[in-house]
């Protein structure tokens, strides 16, 4: 029978396709796998060594609390040894959220005792999504700041999903988001500083909508979410949960971090849209949002 030494293992978890992070009993990381890398952005060079709870990923719940201390998953099943699983959302080094499902697994020695942890993590869907993407979903031109479909890309996009809602009644919602104050972020800090607000803002609002959605840059300040099989009311839902998660960014910026805050508006598509119009009445909605306050997200 073939043996299996401690350095197969260890490539073995140094090559798997989810995040794996090893730590001992000082909460020190002695493994971060290339699925870590690819999830996060922090190479393995740059937190081997350092103490997982030194804000490396600064796993939040659905209400944006911190799941550090006594809430980190990993944490409790280091105390008690019982694995678990749970729903978090990670800060990617760039500075946006990323949905993640993460389980925590105890490590023992040959006599069966604690000797650290290890955490396994994989990107999860939040929102539901049509089975399939609109007709326009290929050959997208991107913008190069947010590295997300640009204007033109989203207009092929609402074509195709105007028309698909025209012949099968497939319900669609499209979101008008804006980062607040731009202008001051510019004066205070400069552009790179807007085009990091910019990249990280746009990649939280594409990694927690679903596979089938789009997100795109539609103008110096602002996306469009184009959001499938979704009705008003889960179009609400979809937009209180991007609110959050967008204000909750910390961009890391020379050795500070930069925050934003996001106002956003939605529509969901009616007979005889066009994109021009659905767009219109999205930004509508953002400016009415605006002016009923803070955190107010109005659809039209």
């Amino acid at each position: 029978m073939m043996e299996l030494g401690g350095e197969v293992y260890r490539s073995v978890l140094e090559s798997l396709p989810v995040g794996v992070y090893l730590v001992g009993q000082d909460r020190r990381i002695v493994l971060w796998n290339s699925g870590a890398e690819r999830l996060t952005g922090h190479l393995s060079q740059e937190v081997v060594g350092r103490r997982c709870a030194e804000g490396l990923l600064m796993h939040s719940g659905a209400d944006n609390a911190i799941l550090c201390g006594d809430a980190c998953p990993l944490n409790a099943t280091m105390r008690d040894g019982i694995p678990r699983e749970v729903d978090v959302y990670l800060l990617h080094k760039d500075g946006q959220r990323i949905p993640v499902r993460v389980q925590a697994l105890p490590l023992r020695d040959e006599y069966g005792a604690l000797i650290g942890a290890a955490e396994c993590f994989d990107v999860r869907v939040v929102l539901p999504t049509a089975a399939v993407a609109p007709r326009a979903a290929v050959n997208l031109s991107m913008d190069g700041v947010t590295e997300l479909p640009d204007r033109g890309a989203a207009l092929d996009w609402l074509s195709g999903a105007v028309g698909d809602s025209a012949e099968a009644s497939l319900p669609f919602g499209i979101l008008s988001v804006a980062i607040d104050n731009l202008d001051g972020l510019l004066h205070k800090d400069g552009r790179n500083a807007v085009d990091a607000a910019l990249y990280a803002t746009g990649q939280t609002l594409r990694a927690n909508v679903g596979p089938n959605d789009m997100v795109a840059r539609w103008s110096a300040d602002r996306f469009v979410a184009v959001l499938t099989n979704c009705t008003a009311r889960t179009l609400a839902a979809a937009a209180a949960m991007l609110k959050r998660l967008a204000t909750s960014e910390a961009i890391p910026w020379w050795g500070d971090l930069l925050t934003v805050t996001v106002s956003m508006g939605g529509a969901v598509v009616r007979p005889g849209d066009t994109p021009t119009l659905l767009v219109r009445r999205a930004e509508e909605a953002l400016e009415a949002g605006r002016s009923a306050g803070e955190g107010a997200v109005v659809l039209l």
